[in-house]
């Protein structure tokens, strides 16, 4: 506005002084006409300054930005710089922390980001086989790709059938590498020595000379942690029942060669067989933190108990399908179903194989 006006004025004393003239014969014309031949063109000198310290204040904080903001958002916790910016996008009145957790992959408090993990390429392997007409058993490989987590080697398992307990280890975990299973209360007491007894896990890592170096999927027993440990690995409220909770930790330094000093885990494998009630037709994968999926493959070759006949259908959760069915016809599968997700995955996202038995062929 100020630009404006002296703008303004410095036209319009501009013009006046094209009608005064420098002949008119009376003195204090004179005077005006003087008077306004020096102030037209200092208020065109001051708006010059204003315009010009206008763009300079501009560039000159624009340029201050550049440096200093990417090293004061690198000083940050990663939960304090986006905290900072979602309740300028979602607004002040609702909570973030479901929005805070699934982008960061965790707390976030740490601004070394030792508490979050990302992976930039996951793909997960189910082979389902019948034990009888009620059970089966899950052999379940995943593999992720991190963007490098470092200063950390613990990957903790942890079990439960508290679905809201199963609702708040992503975001209060203490170890960015976790695994979760929601389970049912029968199958929860044999889940530890199960998982110790057939875990196999790989890595891939990168050592302090630059070189990456490689470890196939390979039996680590791992250690149960003790319920009064349980505050190490994960921030549970009092009120919650640890007793519906069981941790395995595994260290993933068992598995480097002594003479390595590692600088950062690159990728995870990890295998294991589950037993699952084959009754309740379905299982269900969801992203432990954001991953960027590529696949998830079924084998159902052997999930038809003695002759059985089974119809298959998909539905996938992504931030590019809405818990939408791949086909929308059950179809009858002999062996694999391959589904191609190719999209991000956060937490509450999942790929489900539903499966129900088909009618027998009529007899005539």
């Amino acid at each position: 506005m100020a630009v404006v006006l002296v703008l303004a004025a410095a036209v319009g004393l501009l013009v006046l002084t094209a009608f005064v003239g420098p002949g008119l014969g009376a003195p204090w014309f004179r005077v005006v006409y003087v008077v306004i031949l020096w102030v037209g063109p200092f208020l065109l000198v001051v708006l010059a300054v204003l315009i010009g310290r206008r763009h300079a204040t501009s560039r000159l904080q624009q340029a201050l930005a550049d440096i200093a903001g990417p090293a004061l958002i690198g000083s940050m916790s990663p939960r304090a710089a986006l905290g900072s910016l979602l309740p300028r996008v979602y607004g002040k009145g609702s909570p973030h922390e479901d929005v805070l957790v699934g982008v960061l992959g965790g707390s976030g408090r740490d601004p070394a980001g030792s508490d979050t993990a990302v992976s930039r390429g996951t793909t997960a392997y189910f082979r389902l086989r019948a034990i009888d007409e009620f059970t089966s058993d899950n052999d379940v490989t995943w593999t992720h790709d991190f963007s490098g987590v470092r200063n950390n080697h613990t990957l903790v398992v942890f079990a439960t059938s508290d679905p809201v307990i199963a609702g708040l280890i992503p975001r209060e975990r203490v170890f960015p590498l976790f695994e979760l299973w929601l389970m049912d209360e029968d199958h929860l007491e044999d889940f530890v020595p199960i998982l110790r007894e057939n875990a196999r896990i790989g890595i891939s890592y990168i050592d302090v000379d630059g070189f990456n170096r490689k470890v196939d999927p390979t039996p680590l027993r791992g250690e149960e942690v003790a319920v009064r440990d349980y505050g190490q690995f994960v921030r549970l409220p009092e009120s919650l029942d640890r007793k519906n909770v069981r941790i395995v930790q595994f260290d993933l330094y068992d598995l480097v060669d002594p003479d390595h000093v590692v600088e950062s885990i690159e990728t995870l494998s990890f295998r294991v067989s589950v037993r699952n009630s084959s009754a309740l037709g379905y299982v269900t994968w969801s992203p432990p933190h954001p991953c960027f999926v590529h696949k998830i493959t079924f084998d159902v070759e052997e999930l038809p108990f003695e002759g059985q006949r089974l119809a298959y259908l998909v539905l996938t959760s992504t931030l590019q399908k809405a818990g939408l069915p791949t086909n929308t016809v059950w179809e009858e599968v002999s062996d694999r179903i391959e589904v191609k997700v190719e999209s991000w995955m956060l937490p509450g996202h999942a790929v489900t194989l539903l499966w129900r038995p088909l009618d027998p062929p009529a007899t005539s």
